[in-house]
């Protein structure tokens, strides 16, 4: 016996939904050659609400766990699945994701539908191939994967090899395992909220009244997590009662001293900036950034989030047209792999190496010993990414301790609810915390 039917969805010969196909066509340029960084709101425009949503669920689903797709795919299929042709493959996957993991979605519908896109771009053959691989998995549950081993878990999760093998050696295979499933939730939107108008409470009493439910977020002490309903189509979003930034990212100007002027490098589109000023410890920043479409998000936002102390500035961390150690607080948030954000970002996991990894431990290195030239005696320097990888964080921190004897490791003095966060001279939030991975170190001038 199959799963319940649960819908009588698209009778057979309908064409397949707008969503479905344009989630099949972002797949497949992806996995055809591009695997470039996903743009879904580029990608998806021109759907309807409703579509969008459920083209971007599909995307992001197929993304975060082809590998075990594929792998019970591959048990019904009567070809590999390198033959398949563009983009059955691609179709089959959104099927099965459909029927293993969204409720609200109808058997019959996510059935009909993949035959019928199958039998449109690929012929009455990728149809039948379809139609059968299809119903020969409904007829029984999916099967469940082994998780024993780095490679196992690589497959079960559909991470890199290379990526769960070194996890396991530095983290353990239990943490690797947490992070890994982690990894293939959705996210919860988080919002960090203006302490200085607006309290933590008094944001979450009004969405509540608008029909948002939110959650406090224990590593943000002004940072809300969205349980249900769209809380930027409220009257509290318009009023800048909150910005929408990830949890870790709000946590970082808190790991620095407090002061009164915060240069934030890389600081677009403005998180960090914003967790800065809202929680009191800076009164104002200098935000630089060399991506203008980036930064523009900030100058959008400064109006409506009352940021008038944030200052943008058009810079180049590597030429920064500042004076030399002029600063007493820096932070860096580096660009860097992401291996810290697979979660939001699957398609990463799809594009890291270990050559890439060290190829952005060399800039970082380089990103880093410019931002330390601009701290001034006795100030400070916060240097993060968004990345797990030893070579991008107490490698890069070693590197700038040995080329700047001058720039000191200091220890962290986080908020009380990241004290446990903090081991030696490292912070590092992982993603089974609810937020993205971080790892930063925090330098003194002497």
């Amino acid at each position: 016996m199959g799963p319940p039917d649960r819908g009588a969805g698209r009778p057979a010969g309908r064409t397949a939904s707008p969503a479905r196909r344009r989630a099949v066509a972002v797949l497949a340029d992806f996995f055809g050659g591009a695997r470039r960084p996903l743009r879904l709101a580029r990608d998806l425009g021109g759907l309807g609400e409703a579509d969008r949503d459920l083209a971007r669920e599909l995307v992001l689903g197929v993304l975060r766990r082809r590998s075990a797709l594929d792998a019970e795919i591959a048990r019904f299929s009567r070809f590999p699945l390198d033959r398949l042709k563009p983009p059955v493959r691609e179709i089959l996957e959104t099927a099965l994701y459909q029927v293993r993991f969204l409720e609200r979605v109808p058997t019959r519908a996510a059935v009909h539908e993949a035959v019928a896109m199958a039998r449109a771009l690929a012929g009455e053959g990728a149809s039948r191939l379809v139609n059968g691989v299809m119903r020969s998995a409904l007829r029984e549950p999916a099967p469940p994967l082994p998780q024993g081993t780095p490679g196992e878990l690589a497959v079960a999760f559909s991470h890199p090899a290379f990526l769960v093998e070194r996890w396991a050696a530095r983290f353990g295979i239990e943490r690797t395992r947490s992070i890994l499933s982690a990894d293939g939730e959705r996210g919860r939107l988080h919002l960090l909220c203006d302490a200085r108008r607006f309290p933590r409470e008094e944001v979450a009493r009004r969405l509540a009244g608008e029909g948002v439910e939110t959650a406090p977020l224990a590593l943000a002490e002004n940072g809300l997590a969205v349980v249900s309903g769209n809380p930027l189509r409220t009257a509290a979003f318009g009023e800048g009662a909150f910005y929408v930034a990830d949890g870790g990212s709000q946590a970082l100007p808190g790991l620095l001293p407090p002061g009164d002027l915060l240069l934030d490098l890389a600081a677009a589109p403005g998180g960090k900036t914003a967790s800065a000023i809202f929680s009191g410890r800076f009164a104002g920043a200098v935000s630089a950034d060399v991506s203008l479409d980036r930064l523009g998000f900030l100058v959008e936002n400064r109006s409506r989030l009352d940021l008038a102390a944030a200052r943008p500035v058009a810079a180049d961390v590597l030429s920064p047209p500042f004076p030399a150690r002029r600063f007493d607080r820096v932070l860096l948030d580096a660009p860097c792999s992401g291996t810290g954000t697979l979660r939001k970002n699957p398609e990463i996991r799809y594009r890291v190496t270990p050559a890439a990894i060290a190829a952005m431990a060399g800039e970082e290195l380089r990103l880093l010993a410019s931002a330390a030239a601009l701290v001034a005696p006795g100030g400070y320097l916060l240097y993060s990414t968004c990345s797990l990888e030893e070579e991008e964080n107490e490698q890069v921190a070693a590197g700038l301790a040995a080329a700047d004897p001058a720039m000191r490791l200091a220890p962290i003095d986080p908020p009380e609810a990241l004290r446990g966060n903090v081991a030696g001279a490292v912070f590092r939030l992982f993603p089974d915390e609810g937020t993205d991975g971080f790892t930063a170190h925090l330098f003194r001038r002497e």
